[in-house]
């Protein structure tokens, strides 16, 4: 017999070899959803307990409105019983519902068969009689010496008397109810029961918000950090919840769409925070948030309960605190020429950054906002916040030689390489009426082994990238010229 206490998980391939073939009891239990932990995946652990009085034996329990999850994601753990199987099963039952309906015309005339109608027709000429017809295009009435036969089209007026124009309907209505059923072993008495499991559709994105009174290349200011969730799995009420940076690895596909994507939260949070843009100071908040760190994840407790409907976005505030920028201007050559201005972070504060969307706020006058990855304790991260046509760099390849192939023998094998060499031309000028600071980053072609021979400015180096830091005065112009030289090997035998 199945162990009666602990932890129990049970596989379904085994369920069918079940020895039990008593009858069992039916009961329906209510076991609402207490705790919900939210991964940045637009993934959720949901938690639902019960404690019921149950009679001994083997009996079949059913939770009603249990939103299909991930199936083998779960568990099943009851202190006074043995668990036997269980699987998920969506119920079908038809209710009948009665409706009043208005007639349209023709319902009107077929419902009237057999009632005294006065027509108006055309020269004006009035038919009385027996409505005893009604056809696609004609009726018919009894005139007492025969049966008249006219066109809808031609009928000016008509008067039914006693017509009924409404009536009252039976509709079937069809209705699909979720449920989770489980078999156990069970001991007379209490049970306290808990479930949980893993579920797709629960999202959760931050929202950062940068505020300063600060126009100066560097300054401080305010960052607040706003956690958006959103659930579309079933309703929440009253629950504990955890926001998490990061998820757990699962190997199951995907069975909903992610319910809000980046430009729903950049629309959202555009529309909700049209007042706040206006302000001249971060505007106040009440964190309800703490944090912990457990192994690779940073999960985010709500101190109070919440109640979150299916279907339902809310806003609640994350974390605040203050942090340094460093404002200037950067350049990338996978942008191609566009110069962007940016606001360069440390993050300082005792919280990773998940990635999310980052707006910057000068004097409470938006400037912009930006995309942001995730950002690690002491991190550094930018925020472009606008284009800078001001300031002009242009890319050129001045030279490109591929060099014959040689080959060496390395042990009893000859290595063959090619080597090309580069001669590339960066030229920055700054159009603008103030001194500027920008940094610049370039990528050498890769390879098994690239050199730099030599840079007319010295760049900082990690693997084929090279970053320079310049300052530039107004209108004027400099030029960075580097050669470097990249290897292939391949071996024949």
């Amino acid at each position: 017999m199945a162990q009666k206490h602990g932890l129990i998980f049970v596989f379904l391939s085994i369920l069918t070899m079940t020895p039990y073939v008593v009858s069992l009891e039916y009961r329906e239990i209510n076991a609402p959803v207490n705790s919900v932990t939210i991964y940045d995946n637009d993934m959720a652990f949901i938690g639902r307990s019960s404690v019921i009085d149950l009679e001994g034996g083997v009996i079949e329990l059913r939770i009603v409105n249990f939103t299909k999850p991930i199936l083998d994601s779960i568990l099943i753990n009851d202190d006074n019983g043995a668990i036997l199987e269980w699987y998920h099963h969506t119920r079908e039952t038809t209710t009948t519902e009665y409706r009043n309906k208005t007639l349209c015309f023709n319902e009107i005339l077929r419902d009237s068969i057999g009632k005294e109608i006065s027509l108006r027709i055309y020269g004006n000429k009035t038919v009385e009689g027996e409505l005893i017809w009604n056809g696609e295009d004609k009726i018919g009435i009894n005139l007492g010496n025969g049966i008249l036969f006219i066109n809808k089209r031609d009928v000016k007026e008509m008067i039914i008397y006693g017509a009924v124009t409404e009536k009252i309907i039976e509709v079937n209505k069809t209705n699909r109810i979720p449920e989770l059923i489980f078999k156990e072993n069970s001991n007379p008495g209490t049970h306290n029961i808990e479930i949980s499991y893993l579920a797709w559709g629960a999202n959760w994105k931050p929202e950062y918000k940068f505020y300063t009174n600060s126009e100066e290349k560097r300054g401080r200011g305010t960052l607040q950090a706003w956690a958006i969730v959103t659930n579309n799995i079933e309703d929440w009420n009253n629950v504990d919840m955890k926001l998490v940076i990061g998820y757990p690895i699962v190997l199951y596909p995907r069975i909903i769409r992610p319910p809000i994507g980046f430009g729903g939260v950049r629309y959202a949070l555009e529309k909700a925070t049209a007042v706040a843009e206006a302000e001249y100071a971060p505007p106040q908040v009440n964190v309800q948030f703490t944090q912990e760190e457990l192994g690779e994840f940073y999960i985010y407790t709500l101190s109070n309960k919440v109640t979150l409907k299916n279907g339902e976005t809310r806003y609640l505030p994350l974390f605040t605190g203050e942090v340094e920028f460093n404002k200037k201007y950067f350049w990338d050559t996978r942008q191609g020429d566009t110069v962007y201005r940016v606001f360069e972070f440390t993050n300082s504060l005792p919280d990773p950054w998940a990635k999310g969307i980052f707006s910057i706020y000068i004097n409470g006058n938006f400037q912009g906002q930006d995309r942001i990855d995730y950002v690690a304790k002491n991190d550094k991260v930018k925020v472009k916040v606008s284009k800078a046509p001001d300031i002009n760099v242009k890319k050129q390849t001045l030279e490109k030689i591929e060099y014959p192939e040689s080959q060496e023998t390395i042990g009893h094998k000859i290595r063959y390489s090619r080597t090309t060499y580069y001669k590339v031309n960066l030229t920055i000028e700054n159009f603008r009426d103030e001194e500027v600071e920008i940094e610049i980053k370039d990528y050498m072609v890769s390879g098994d082994q690239v050199n730099l021979k030599s840079s007319t400015i010295k760049p900082e180096r990690i693997h084929n990238v090279l970053t320079w830091d310049l300052t530039l005065r107004s209108g004027e112009k400099k030029s960075i010229i580097y050669e470097y030289e990249v290897i292939n090997w391949y071996y024949y035998r």
